[in-house]
């Protein structure tokens, strides 16, 4: 069996100059594949092949690779050719690496990565059933990506946008949504705060209130967010949501001081899954509310800052009234 931890030092130098070339690389592997299957899902997953490679190289550790490879081709299994988009990588990867002497990789270990890679990828998977699971498909792929970079710059803000995307999916339940419509509620509610990849960490993590200045800069990732949305066709159609869901209900909220039914109905939506979440949530500057005061906060804001249909949907889904 193939031992992941096989490269036998680290090198940075290398790695560095594998991630200079990522897209270069992933559009060349593009090239590799069917053109039905060049698809921006398709380009996310040959980016993110050539990125963790260059990250074992510079860790030393194949399991970096070799352990995304496997996890991709589980997922995403009837949903994209997972398979030749990585066998394309890779052999991209491989034409071009320098292997001079010195370099810390050589032809033959290259070939043996390039074999697991082709194993795992070939492996038989199970196709989810449509008629007994949610379908993933390819925007799906695009929004584990978003997740993937948030996670990366702040774990406690990527699982705090995780349990977002649930309560929003429950509220969309309470409030009888179209299917389709629900999903699009939740999924919004999953990239919410990708915006705060860009707030720096001391901001971000601070023990403490933030004074003006850095309130501002915080409240910069709602217009960040969906600049970041916006540049990814599979998901830019949730960029209103994303920009929007700080926008109060009196129109007191930012970025653009939108008010009542001029927000975006699933902006609404978040807006109180957010809010409910954050006061339950840990945070760095206090302890969590407790659900009940948590509520108890919403109620009073209900029509000020929220839409009042939706913090009633709120209070029925955490009392199970509803």
């Amino acid at each position: 069996m193939f031992l992941g931890n096989a490269v036998r030092r680290g090198d940075e130098r290398l790695a560095d100059a594998l991630r200079e070339r990522t897209r270069e690389f992933a559009t060349a592997a593009l090239e590799g594949i069917a053109p039905a299957h060049r698809t921006v899902a398709a380009e996310i997953l040959a980016m993110r092949f050539v990125e963790r490679f260059a990250a074992s190289v510079g860790a030393a550790d194949w399991t970096r690779l070799l352990s995304w490879v496997d996890a991709s081709c589980e997922r995403y299994a009837g949903v994209v050719p997972v398979p030749a988009i990585v066998g394309a990588a890779a052999g991209v990867v491989a034409a071009n690496l320098d292997r001079t002497p010195g370099v810390g990789l050589s032809a033959a270990e290259v070939d043996v990565v390039r074999a697991e890679v082709e194993r795992l990828a070939t492996r038989p998977r199970l196709v989810r059933d449509a008629a007994r699971h949610e379908a993933i498909d390819e925007i799906d792929v695009a929004l584990d990506d978003l997740m993937t970079r948030l996670d990366q710059v702040d774990a406690l803000t990527a699982e705090h946008s995780r349990a977002v995307s649930a309560w929003c999916a429950r509220l969309a339940k309470r409030l009888a949504l179209a299917r389709h419509d629900a999903v699009h509620v939740a999924r919004s509610g999953l990239v919410h705060d990708i915006g705060k990849i860009k707030t720096p960490l001391a901001i971000l993590n601070a023990p403490r209130s933030l004074d003006i200045d850095e309130m501002a800069i915080m409240r910069g990732h709602a217009a960040a967010g969906a600049v970041i949305v916006s540049e990814v066709a599979l998901v830019a159609h949730l960029t209103p949501i994303v920009r929007s869901h700080h926008e109060r209900f009196d129109g007191y909220g930012y970025p653009d001081g939108t008010a009542g039914g001029a927000i975006p109905t699933a902006a609404r939506i978040v807006a109180v899954a957010d809010a409910f979440n954050a006061m339950i949530g840990r945070r760095p500057y206090r302890p969590p509310f407790s659900p009940s005061v948590a509520l108890e906060r919403l109620e009073a804001a209900r029509g000020t800052q929220f839409d009042p249909i939706v913090v009633d949907a709120m209070i029925d889904v955490v009392t199970n009234r509803g």
